[in-house]
C-alpha cells in the first residue's frame, strides 16, 4: 500500500509551541527528560545536578562541509560544526556512541572528526573558563575554534574514508573507551579497515579487505564490523572480527547500499530493488524484492513505536516499511524528493535525510505524518546517525 502524506507543521513552529508549553508544564517531552536549550549545550538538571537523557541526530552536510546536530525531541537544529580544516571535506557518514558523542567521516579529505554531545565533555582549549561552541545553524565557528570538537584524524592515503561505526565498547556514562571503525573506498584493491581509539583518534590497528569500496558499515553486537562492498560486479558484505582485526567472512549479495544490524545480530542491506537479511548464526540469506522501488539507499531497524519493522529509504522520496520477520512490505510513504539516509531515534520516530530539500523528515509511524527539519546544504548521511542501531545490538531489550 502506498500512502501519500501531507506534512504537519514544520520544525520551527513545533519547537516554538513546545518551548512555550515547557514553561508551563512538561507535556511536550518524554517523562524524565527536558528540552535542550537554544544553544544545544544545556545537559544538566539544575535541580539535581544529574545529566538528563537527550537524543540527537547528527547529519553530515556534504555540500557545505558541516555537521548538523538536531534535537530529536524538539526537531530543532541546535548546533552546526565544520568537519575538517579545508573546504573539500565532503562529510558523508556519522556514527553515535552509547554516550551520545558523534564522529563524522569526510570522504574527500579522508579524515574522521569527533564531537562531544555533552557540554561537560567539551574542552576549554583557551582556558578562559567558557566553552566556545556553536549555538545553532547560523553560528558556525571557524575550524579549530569550536571546543566541542574533540579530535580530528587524517587517514593514510590512498582511498577515502567511508564505512563508519563505533563498536559500543565505551562507557555509556562517561564516553571513555571504545573504538571507531573506518573502511576506505577508492584507489587500488585491497581496501583498508582502520581501528581508531575513540578517546584520541589514534590509529590502533588496521587490516586489508578484498574489496573495491567499503561503502557502509555497521557492528553486529557479536564483535563483528560489517562493511558493504560497492565495487562493480562484487556485491558482497564483509565481516571483520574486531578482536582479531581480520576478515572472517565474505557473503555475496544481489545488490546493496545501506547496511545495518538488528538485535539478533542479523545484517540488513538495502540497495537497488532489494532488501537482504543475512543471519550469521545459520548462514541463511533472505531477500525481498521491492517491486516499486527505484533505488533503495539507507536502511534502519525499528524500535519503540516503530518496532517490528525495518525502514528503507528510496532515492526518489519513498519510505518503505518492511516486516522484520516476514520481510513483507507493509506500507510505502511518499515523503521527500531525494532521500538518502534513514534512522530511528530513541522514541521510535523515523528520520529520513533529503539531499535535494536540504532537510530531514521526522516521521511518526502512529499518525503517519511528518515534519520537515531544515539542515545544511546537500545532507547525505545514511549511517547510524542517532546511535540507536548501536544501542540495539549492544544493549538488546
Amino acid at each position: 500500500m502506498r500512502t501519500l502524506l501531507h506534512p504537519t507543521a514544520n520544525a520551527p513552529v513545533v519547537g516554538a509551541v513546545c518551548l512555550f508549553m515547557s514553561l508551563m508544564l512538561t507535556c511536550c517531552y518524554s517523562s524524565g527528560t527536558r528540552p535542550a536549550s537554544d544553544s544545544g549545550v544545556t545537559d544538566t538538571d539544575t535541580d539535581t545536578g544529574q545529566k538528563v537523557d537527550f537524543s540527537f541526530i547528527w547529519i553530515a552536510n556534504s555540500g557545505e562541509n558541516t555537521l548538523s546536530k538536531v534535537d530529536t525531541q524538539t526537531a530543532i537544529e541546535v548546533a552546526r560544526y565544520r568537519t575538517c580544516p579545508d573546504s573539500h571535506c565532503d562529510p558523508s557518514r556519522t556514527s553515535v556512541n552509547l554516550h551520545g558523542d558523534a564522529v563524522v567521516t569526510n570522504r574527500n579529505s579522508n579524515s574522521v572528526t569527533k564531537f562531544a554531545a555533552w557540554i561537560d565533555d567539551c574542552v576549554d582549549g583557551n582556558s578562559n573558563g567558557t566553552i566556545e561552541t556553536s549555538t545553532g545553524p547560523t553560528d558556525v565557528l571557524a575550524w579549530g575554534e569550536d571546543e566541542c570538537m574533540l579530535w580530528h584524524t587524517e587517514l593514510p592515503l590512498p582511498g577515502g574514508a567511508r564505512a563508519t561505526a563505533w563498536d559500543g565498547k565505551e562507557n555509556p556514562d562517561t564516553g571513555l573507551g571504545g573504538n571507531v571503525w573506518i573502511g576506505t573506498c577508492g584507489g587500488d584493491i585491497p581496501q583498508v579497515v582502520y581501528k581508531l581509539d575513540g578517546d584520541n583518534g589514534a590509529i590502533v590497528d588496521q587490516t586489508d579487505v578484498d574489496a573495491g569500496c567499503c561503502y557502509g558499515g555497521a557492528v553486529d553486537g557479536n564483535d563483528g564490523f560489517w562493511v558493504w562492498d560497492e565495487s562493480i560486479g562484487s556485491n558482497k558484505i564483509v565481516r571483520v572480527d574486531m578482536s582479531a582485526v581480520q576478515v572472517t567472512e565474505y557473503i555475496s549479495l544481489q545488490n546493496g547500499y545501506g547496511i545495518t544490524a538488528d538485535s539478533q545480530g542479523r545484517v540488513w542491506v538495502g540497495g537497488g530493488f532489494f532488501v537482504s537479511r543475512y543471519d550469521p548464526v545459520d548462514e541463511s540469506l533472505e531477500v525481498v524484492e521491492v517491486l516499486d522501488a527505484d533505488s533503495l539507499r539507507g536502511i534502519a531497524v525499528g524500535t519503540e513505536k516503530c518496532a517490528g519493522y525495518v525502514w528503507a529509504a528510496d532515492t526518489y522520496g519513498e519510505l518503505y516499511k518492511i516486516d522484520q520477520e516476514s520481510m513483507i512490505v507493509a506500507d510505502t510513504y511518499e515523503i521527500g524528493i531525494h532521500l538518502v539516509g534513514v534512522a530511528v531515534d530513541h522514541e521510535g520516530y523515523v528520520w529520513a535525510v533529503d539531499y535535494d530539500a536540504n532537510a530531514a523528515y521526522k516521521f511518526d509511524p502512529d499518525t503517519e505524518t511528518y515534519i520537515t527539519v531544515p539542515v545544511g546544504q546537500e545532507p547525505y548521511t545514511y549511517s547510524d546517525m542517532t546511535g540507536m542501531q548501536l544501542k540495539s545490538v549492544i544493549i538488546p531489550e
